[in-house]
């Protein structure tokens, strides 16, 4: 074992241990207490997740700007080569261990609430925990190959929560589907640690971070890295899963979407930028462009609240890949800190309404699908602090000055426009894409908003719906604080403020104003034009199946793996099959006939033998007998033969 942290202390090894094994903690106790007492779980789990967040506070407290904790184990060798698993805790790593326990203990707060009443509250909560202990094993990790294990049980994890009613075939679908997609990237970024290895010989992250190897194969391991990124991070075209997976509970998109999965492979892309070549890096840019318009367009289209929620976490994320790309890994990780809040709140906001129609619809028997915005409007009269909630949240997703969106999405501006140079080129039209992507986040969102909310009550009008319990609200209310701009800056129109400036690299300070003014007034322009053409629905098939992606992907991608795989099997079943039965009874047939043989000849044989001898013993032993007839018969027999011999 080595360490080298400079505030090497028992409290902060405790605390850093306590964050990342109190939510496997809790996986355990969940599975463990018995069915008559699974209402426990609402308790234990929380209570765990709080201990877990608290713990996080210390090391982030710790960590941040000072020198990096780094603590290494042998984990095994082969070939001579050893592997070591350890934790690597710098500003990004501790900043990313409190948003995802606090998150995930809200989440979890918020859960039992919302999953009062489910017959499986404890395999649900385990896996809870356990989402989130795969999730914190990706955030301090110190090398790739544990990243990669931490990796793969974050889509088992997903599988499951996605998957958690299982009596829904469309569940089990979506969480077939999303495991299924990611394996692809997954394959990807397999073969990009097999090329690290093969030139580098390591996978820890200080290691790597340090190599001067040629850009070669640099280029190839970290494009092959990027696909893991791309299917964990739903980026085009691996992106269809994500709203897919809305099939699952309100809460789980919410993890899903604010702290674990999705933002799993941003931060992976932060974390391995000093990997990624000029080349790669433009790669990156395009690809997060291509799915942030995507994304952006497909949720104008939608109808389903949920699916809006969900094709905005994807052009969100695009966006925050495009600012990787663009060079400015901290102002990726800056957007998925204040994202992961403001997409938590809306997500369970827009749970609380589900929940407390769905709830609504079990007393009156009055059914219609709660998730389709076409049958809602007017509920900011009976739920008024979720409409409240659902504003605030709304508007930092929007981007609106005094949110904290508004400031992360300024530092990814700003960082565009150092980027695109002077000099018109391509990336000119990425940086135009960017305001357009914002532009298009204040149409889709206030159209809920406003669909949900404001108008006419449609559906819901002779439903009696109530707030949800308090252990729905609180939740929400510290998200909603979240939402705004102080977490970010004390000044409401600067993001470089303590987060920004613990990310960045070098102390060099990146502040447009004139991005910000520009930002502002055009999101304040989206907002009047929202406005306008609020009530209006948008009929485009385009729009609504993503540009056809998912269905292109099924007739280039599936349906020839399918009609493969039925080649295949056909094949195996007709000729493998064939040879294999054909050499089978063939090797039945001369067992058979070596059998008769064995029997028949060399059976035979030495059974014959036997029966000669013995034959032969019985007449010899006659002879000697001990009786006189016998003996007298043998003389006789012996004269007569002599007497014929000596006459011949």
């Amino acid at each position: 074992m080595a360490a080298t942290p400079s505030y090497d202390t028992a409290v902060f090894m405790a605390c850093a241990f306590s964050a990342l094994f109190l939510p496997l903690f809790s996986f355990a106790v969940s599975l463990l207490i018995s069915e008559k007492y699974s209402w426990l779980v609402t308790f234990t789990s929380p209570f765990l997740l709080l201990l877990s967040t608290l713990a996080a506070g210390v090391v982030l407290y710790s960590t941040w700007n000072q020198q990096p904790f780094t603590m290494t184990w042998n984990w095994f060798t082969v070939a001579g080569s050893t592997f070591a698993v350890g934790v690597f805790l710098n500003n990004i790593s501790a900043l990313m261990l409190l948003v995802v326990t606090l998150i995930s203990f809200l989440v979890n707060s918020y859960s039992a609430g919302y999953m009062a009443g489910d017959p499986d509250l404890k395999r649900y909560f385990g896996m809870l925990g356990f989402f989130t202990f795969s999730m914190l094993g990706i955030v301090i990790a110190d090398n790739l190959l544990l990243v990669f294990v931490f990796w793969e049980l974050v889509g088992f994890s997903s599988f499951m929560l996605i998957g958690h009613w299982k009596e829904k075939s469309k569940a089990a679908d979506a969480a077939k589907r999303a495991f299924i997609f990611n394996r692809v990237g997954d394959v990807g970024f397999l073969i990009g640690l097999m090329i690290l290895w093969a030139h580098a010989e390591s996978f820890n992250l200080i290691t790597l971070s340090t190599s001067s190897e040629a850009l070669s194969w640099k280029t190839a391991a970290s494009l092959c890295i990027f696909c893991g990124v791309i299917g964990k991070s739903a980026q085009f075209p691996l992106f269809s899963w994500l709203p897919d997976a809305m099939e699952g509970p309100t809460p789980v998109s919410a993890l899903i979407h604010a702290a674990t999965m999705v933002a799993a492979g941003v931060f992976l892309l932060a974390r391995v930028y000093f990997l990624f070549t000029p080349f790669a890096l433009d790669f990156v840019a395009l690809t997060g462009c291509i799915t942030a318009l995507l994304g952006a367009f497909a949720a104008l289209a939608q109808n389903d609240i949920k699916k809006i929620l969900a094709y905005s976490t994807i052009s969100q994320l695009g966006f925050m890949v495009l600012a990787a790309g663009a060079g400015a890994p901290e102002a990726a990780m800056l957007h998925l800190v204040t994202h992961a809040f403001f997409k938590a709140c809306l997500f369970l906001a827009a749970g609380a309404v589900i929940h407390a129609l769905h709830q609504a619809q079990n007393q009156s028997h009055f059914p219609f699908d709660a998730q389709d915005i076409r049958h809602l409007g007017g509920l900011r009269k009976k739920l008024p602090f979720t409409f409240f909630v659902f504003i605030v949240s709304g508007s930092a997703l929007s981007g609106l000055p005094f949110f904290s969106g508004f400031l992360s999405k300024d530092a990814i501006l700003a960082s565009l426009m150092v980027w695109k140079g002077t000099g018109f080129s391509w990336r000119w039209l990425i940086f135009g894409s960017a305001f357009v992507v914002s532009f298009t986040t204040v149409l889709y969102t206030f159209r809920l908003i406003w669909s949900v909310f404001q108008g006419e009550e449609k559906s819901t009008a002779h439903l009696s719906i109530t707030e949800p319990p308090l252990s729905m609200r609180v939740p929400m209310t510290v998200l909603a604080i979240a939402s705004l701009w102080i977490i970010v800056s004390p000044n409401p129109f600067d993001f470089s403020g303590w987060i920004y400036g613990g990310l960045r690299s070098n102390s060099e300070y990146l502040h447009i104003s004139a991005i910000s003014i520009a930002s502002a007034s055009w999101v304040l322009l989206a907002l009047a034009f929202a406005y306008l053409i609020k009530g209006r629905t948008i009929r485009s098939s385009m729009l609504l199946n993503a540009f056809y992606v998912n269905s292109i992907y099924k007739i280039v991608v599936e349906r020839p793996l399918f009609q493969l795989a039925e080649i295949t099997a056909r094949t195996d079943k007709k000729l493998i099959d064939g040879i294999l039965h054909t050499a089978a009874y063939a090797q039945l047939i001369i067992a058979n006939v070596a059998g008769w043989f064995d029997r028949a000849m060399i059976d035979g044989v030495v059974d014959d033998a036997a029966i000669l001898a013995k034959g032969v013993g019985s007449f010899t032993r006659s002879f000697q007998g001990g009786k006189i007839q016998l003996y007298i018969f043998w003389a006789i027999f012996a004269v007569i033969i002599f007497i014929i011999w000596t006459l011949l």
